[in-house]
């Protein structure tokens, strides 16, 4: 029944690959449920113009998703339309990168064995693999539909689906492979473009001038901290228990951490002299000290400073910029300060706290490559993600304010830590 809506809402002129403010479209959801129901919506959604190279507010496209998710049917499905098994996300991983990170063997095989650009669709022929184009997939035109479903009447359809709709957005991300495709379509039929994409479906730039985010920028004018507390209750809600029978990254044992690499050259002992200067002139400073976010585990607390260790040690490598950095604050006879916050959490919800932190401050840090965000966090705008960075960096702060600034020298640290 859910295909019969789904196609009924295609033919009102519904758009699955139309990116909706939590930053996916229809054709990724449906690309993530591997049951009969699910490539079933995918083929309709294929037959009615989706893209399969469509981008997701993450550049992701619905051959990441099949791939990351282990939908094995969905991804040849994909591959066959036109999908791009080459094209990357913004970190730079293409579909097979995921499905190896996921340990899916059977993604990976097809991926692997795709080549010359087509699939064959039977042992008896070969279906020919073309790019995608808005007009290549068009439906040829088809008899009118009687818009009922069970003997329920359309508008009663409609009506059920407004009733989802002001339910579905607290669902946790991994849940949303479990979405009905009616709920997202109809969604899709009604929303505007959403506002942080700019022309052409590319997203607009992130960072200011300053290479801040926009959102930064104007809270270190202005020390309007964001009021995100119910956020990041959002975030860690759906971590505290974790379905110990789900495949979590890196598991469920609650002994992660988040670290914020501070430089004291630019510190200067903020702690001791902090009640001399404004809240403002703190977090300013707090900020412009800030140079590496990470995540980090119970059992090796210092093991991000082992890299450094080893080149102050007579490493011959070329240092990256984190290390680096590190390096020329030991050269000066300083140590580097470590911030350890948001402690005693699942691996998962530290990666998502990490990639908040590391857009909310933007390119003025040492990472080489943004976080990965996981639940409900990674269907949330990105301007949402920045708000809810900037106010857990503003608790971070305070929790260094409150501990004081210890500096750690390499006579501090010892490999194995």
């Amino acid at each position: 029944k859910c295909g019969e809506v789904v196609e009924a809402l295609l033919k009102q002129g519904a758009d699955p690959n139309l990116v909706l403010p939590e930053g996916i479209a229809a054709i990724h959801l449906a690309a993530g449920k591997e049951r009969e129901s699910g490539v079933r919506c995918l083929k309709l959604i294929l037959q009615y113009g989706g893209n399969p190279n469509a981008r997701s507010v993450e550049e992701l496209t619905p051959l990441h998703v099949a791939a990351s998710w282990g939908c094995y049917k969905c991804l040849k499905l994909l591959l066959r339309n036109g999908g791009d098994p080459n094209l990357e996300d913004q970190d730079g991983n293409r579909a097979i990168d995921l499905a190896l990170e996921q340990g899916n063997k059977m993604c990976v095989q097809i991926l692997q064995g795709f080549q010359h650009a087509w699939l064959p669709e039977k042992a008896d022929g070969a279906h020919k693999h073309t790019l995608y184009e808005p007009g290549n997939l068009q439906p040829k035109v088809l008899q009118s539909l009687d818009f009922c479903c069970g003997g329920v009447s359309w508008e009663e359809v409609i009506a059920a689906c407004s009733l989802a709709r002001a339910h579905y957005s607290t669902l946790p991300s991994h849940l949303w492979p479990t979405l009905p495709c009616l709920i997202q379509l109809y969604v899709l039929s009604l929303s505007p473009p959403p506002p942080f994409l700019g022309g052409g479906g590319k997203r607009a730039a992130s960072c200011t001038g300053t290479g801040h985010s926009p959102e930064l920028a104007s809270v270190l004018e202005t020390f309007q901290i964001p009021d995100c507390k119910d956020d990041e209750m959002a975030l860690s809600r759906q971590f505290d228990q974790p379905d110990k029978n789900r495949k979590w990254r890196e598991g469920v044992l609650k002994s992660s951490f988040n670290y914020l690499l501070l430089d004291p050259r630019v510190t200067q002992n903020l702690p001791f002299r902090c009640h001399r200067l404004s809240q403002a002139d703190c977090f300013r400073t707090f900020i412009s000290a800030v140079f590496y976010v990470g995540k980090g585990k119970r059992s090796r607390p210092y093991s991000h400073l082992y890299q450094a260790l080893t080149h102050y040690k007579g490493g011959k490598k070329q240092a990256c910029p984190k290390v680096q950095h590190i390096l020329d604050i030991w050269a000066g006879g300083q140590g580097v300060i470590s911030v350890h916050c948001f402690q005693n959490v699942i691996p998962v919800e530290a990666y998502t706290r990490e990639a908040c932190l590391v857009d909310a401050i933007g390119t003025m840090l040492t990472n080489q490559k943004k976080g990965n965000y996981y639940g409900v966090v990674a269907s949330w705008p990105m301007k949402r993600r920045r708000c809810l960075g900037i106010h857990m960096l503003h608790r971070a702060m305070q929790i260094f304010l409150a501990e004081g600034e210890r500096q750690l020298r390499p006579a501090d640290i010892q490999i194995g830590q």
